[in-house]
């Protein structure tokens, strides 16, 4: 599934709805471990080129606003070249906002020997609701880290330390963007990284979620997980927000505004749950799949 689709049009679905997300408080940032972050990495094995992708996007994710929706994340992403062992790090970032288009150009942040000014990597660029009112954009970005000095802000961390990492990503237009991330983040990032990197060639990294993800292409649809409310108790699981033209999804008859609850007989809450149904599921199958549309109860099958 194409993973540019508009953040922003998720909350205007999810509005539009009246669905909420996860109803649980998010933990504070700071509260987070080094060895969450470390066991919540993520690691994909790409054999095409010989690269090991670790990130940590499933980290940490803050809420907001009656409709707990995500306005914005930050999250740390390393690329490890298995044949020569040379890695690159990186920042990812994403920020929806309305108004104008403010395009970010460069990212500021401190290291050990002073501020530090780099030039983002613009990864993506999206505008929804114009017709309606003010256009909302989401700006996805990423930009380099400095190893050396990431390596000094974890080994600090300590009481009496700061345990954030800021920068801000500086508009050509309009107000900057102020993001964090916390050394604990960084740590367990670190950790992750040393641990394949340190790995010799010749072991194999057994990676699921890698195989998920790719088979979670070919539905074709992107989603997120709602939660049922007390208007609506019955409706849980995971809302789909993009879908892609052509897809198995499209092609079943799936829509925006759906919430898939069942894959296969296979309860759904969660888009992690829907990757490891579809990991399993046969190459020409055809999958039973319930969902609710509006307020009705729909059984739809895909042919893969």
């Amino acid at each position: 599934m194409t993973l540019l689709r508009s953040a922003a049009l998720a909350s205007f679905i999810v509005a539009a709805l009246g669905i909420g997300t996860a109803g649980a408080k998010d933990p504070a940032l700071s509260s987070l471990t080094m060895e969450h972050f470390r066991e919540t990495a993520t690691v994909t094995e790409n054999s095409s080129d010989g690269t090991t992708v670790i990130s940590t996007e499933n980290g940490f994710v803050e809420h907001t606003g009656l409709m707990r929706m995500v306005w914005h994340d930050e999250f740390l992403r390393g690329v490890i070249d298995r044949k020569t062992g040379s890695r690159s790090l990186q920042v990812y970032a994403w920020v929806i906002y309305s108004g104008s288009l403010r395009n970010y150009e460069s990212a500021n942040y401190r290291t050990a020997s002073g501020p530090r000014s780099v030039p983002v990597n613009q990864l993506a660029r999206e505008v929804v609701n114009c017709p309606v009112g003010d256009c909302t954009y989401t700006e996805r970005v990423a930009f380099p880290l400095d190893e050396e000095s990431m390596r000094q802000l974890a080994a600090a961390r300590a009481p009496g330390n700061p345990d954030k990492w800021p920068y801000r990503l500086i508009a050509k237009s309009g107000p900057e963007y102020a993001g964090e991330i916390s050394s604990a983040e960084i740590a367990g990032f670190l950790a992750k990284v040393d641990e394949y990197a340190n790995r010799p060639a010749s072991v194999p990294v057994v990676n699921a979620s890698s195989a998920s993800v790719a088979s979670s292409r070919e539905l074709g649809i992107r989603g997120m997980s709602v939660d049922a409310t007390e208007e609506h108790p019955n409706r849980a699981g995971v809302l789909v927000i993009g879908v892609d033209r052509g897809s198995v999804a499209h092609k079943a008859g799936i829509i925006v505004g759906d919430i898939l609850y069942e894959f296969d007989g296979h309860p759904l809450r969660t888009p992690a749950d829907l990757q490891a149904t579809l990991a399993g599921h046969g190459a020409t199958s055809t999958i039973a799949i319930k969902l609710y549309r509006g307020t009705s109860d729909t059984t739809l099958n895909a042919r893969f």
